[in-house]
């Protein structure tokens, strides 16, 4: 139950945010699940012995936002090299332990790369306008995470329902015992279904076997995200990464399988939507 109220709750204010007129919203929203879940990200690393250097990790995670709203990848570049060097040299008056040192600098880089790198995709997304392509497209972005959040949905709801109703064998046990080969198939179907069907619903002019593909692709890089954040939780001996959503778990348990897929989509739309 707690599940279904907390989803009736965030559903629509996140699809208020994607279909707004301004897409600031969307923005702020995705710089405080950036930040939230880097701050969940570096309380597991520490939980595994780290020692991420969390405040620079922080101010790379705002940079990268900044830049992924302006699609600036040569600013991101920057952010990363200036979070390198500064992680080296903060940890070279810090170390206590030493051997420690690569893993806690290691850790304080690939937060940021991990969370607010993939999720800046999703930003950059939404601040696609109308015009980018030639004849403009109304609700463009917004078309087109709709269309990226119902197959990352529908992989998730299909995963977990195939496997509850008819899920026998093991997918990954170590990583993830309640999870079998029959639900990720009928995650990965569904997945490739709410891609025909967001084909048929904003863009007709789209192949349906390109639909398809992509939300199979989807639907198969949503479950691996899944997966690798289970791993990292594994690691650090722990079930959820956080408590921010009853019945969810921490913003890292949200937004795992989107991580993998927010390249997915944005890769796609600049392919299919080649700039005017």
């Amino acid at each position: 139950m707690k599940r279904i109220l907390t989803a009736l709750v965030a559903l629509p204010i996140l699809l208020y945010t994607v279909w707004n007129e301004i897409p600031y919203f969307f923005v702020a929203i995705g710089l405080a699940a950036v930040m939230v879940g880097l701050a969940e990200f570096y309380s597991l690393a520490s939980k595994a012995g780290c020692r991420p250097i969390k405040s620079a990790g922080y101010l790379a995670s705002i940079a990268v936002v900044a830049a992924s709203v302006y699609e600036k990848p040569a600013w991101i570049a920057a952010t990363f090299a200036a979070l390198a060097m500064g992680a080296l040299a903060v940890e070279v008056f810090r170390a206590e332990d030493m051997q420690k040192s690569l893993a806690s600098v290691s850790a304080t880089v690939f937060g940021v790369v991990y969370i607010a790198l993939l999720l800046g995709f999703l930003v950059s997304l939404r601040m696609t306008p109308d015009d980018f392509t030639a004849p403009a497209t109304p609700k463009l972005a917004a078309k087109l995470m709709t269309m990226f959040f119902a197959m990352v949905m529908m992989t998730d709801t299909g995963a977990y329902y195939t496997g509850r109703s008819i899920g026998r064998h093991k997918l990954a046990p170590r990583v993830s015992p309640g999870k079998t080969i029959e639900g990720s198939i009928g995650g990965f179907i569904s997945a490739a279904l709410a891609g025909l069907a967001s084909k048929y619903i904003f863009f007709p002019e789209i192949p349906a076997l390109h639909a398809l593909l992509l939300g199979a692709v989807v639907g198969v890089a949503g479950q691996i995200g899944d997966l690798a954040e289970s791993l990292l939780k594994r690691g650090s001996q722990v079930k959820d990464s956080g408590n921010i959503f009853p019945g969810h778990g921490g913003m890292l348990d949200r937004v795992d399988s989107i991580l993998f897929c927010a390249p997915l989509i944005y890769y796609y739309s600049r392919l299919l939507f080649p700039k005017s």
